[in-house]
């Protein structure tokens, strides 16, 4: 009952995104493969599930493998010509694209765009201190919404949503899909939290944004936040002041992007840190498909069942 609540509140709220656009149906003569282009590596791997085994929805990946922050991403010259040869993409918005102004700007000669983070409560999107001026991506809304399992499922039926409104010749494949996909990331989050079961209560800093959502998932709390773009080095003049304010958080667990400099791992390390590296699903690559997805998210609940684990061996 609250999956078919969740399916026809999103389908309402699609009817206002969509309002300008007609559903895309081919006739047997005109019939065709429509390209569908997912902005970032998790929103390909969800929106793929929904599209799975349907030839005429062709599905990729706009944006290459980053190992940077995806907020902060600018479109190449390619990624532009791409978009031109898109029926619809598929993004998250909310901020998780910098370049959302020029997807809309496309006009009506480009592609659909379907915002799939519309309407769902972001972690930090009702911050008062956030000011129109604000100059870091890294204030306000967080919109890493698909390294959650809750938030996945959303994204997840979002696209179906979108989708049904646009091909509706494939409706009853694509709302199949999606709930064979929807039972999948059930499943993926019972056994994400029994891996991680030592967490749920423990206290850990976390130092990249997006690990909000796993900390929710699996039930542990956050002592604080290091704010740093992924994959940032800290120099050596910046490192004392990072562990003094690690310190000054009282946990001994440090979260932190898989692809973080090695030194600076170890630095935590030697600063006496129990370090989970996560994989934040930036690195990915749409010839993982979505099964890339679901092992990175499992492998993410063992990095942090072992870190929550040496920490609890050294007390």
């Amino acid at each position: 009952m609250r999956r078919l609540g969740l399916f026809f509140l999103l389908l309402a709220a699609l009817a206002i995104m969509l309002s300008a656009c007609a559903p895309l149906v081919e006739s047997a003569e005109t019939q065709r493969t429509w390209q569908i282009y997912a902005t970032f590596y998790p929103i390909y791997a969800l929106t793929s599930l929904v599209t799975e085994d349907i030839e005429a929805l062709e599905t990729h990946c706009l944006v290459q493998p980053q190992d940077g922050c995806l907020r902060d991403y600018a479109l190449s010259e390619w990624d532009l010509y791409m978009l031109l040869q898109a029926d619809v993409v598929v993004s998250g918005g909310r901020g998780l694209e910098s370049f959302e102004s020029t997807l809309q700007s496309l006009g009506d000669n480009g592609p659909v765009v379907v915002f799939a983070n519309y309407n769902y409560e972001l972690y930090n999107q009702d911050d008062a201190s956030v000011s129109d001026e604000e100059s870091s991506h890294l204030e306000g809304a967080n919109p890493h919404l698909y390294l959650s399992v809750a938030g996945a499922k959303y994204i997840l039926e979002s696209a179906a949503v979108a989708l049904i409104e646009l091909y509706p010749q494939y409706a009853e494949q694509i709302r199949a899909n999606m709930e064979a996909a929807d039972a999948r990331l059930d499943e993926l989050g019972v056994e994400m939290r029994s891996i991680a079961a030592g967490a749920a209560g423990q206290r850990a800093i976390l130092m990249n944004e997006t690990l909000v959502y796993l900390a929710e998932d699996l039930g542990f709390e956050i002592a604080g936040q290091y704010d740093r773009e992924s994959g940032q080095q800290l120099y050596e003049n910046e490192v004392e002041g990072c562990l003094e304010q690690l310190a000054e958080m009282d946990a001994r667990v440090v979260l932190i992007e898989k692809q973080a400099p090695a030194s600076l791992v170890e630095t935590l390390e030697e600063a006496g840190y129990a370090v989970a590296r996560v994989d934040v699903l930036s690195t990915l690559r749409e010839d993982q498909g979505a099964e890339g997805y679901f092992a990175a998210q499992l492998e993410n609940a063992r990095a942090i069942a072992v870190a929550f684990a040496q920490a609890e061996g050294e007390n």
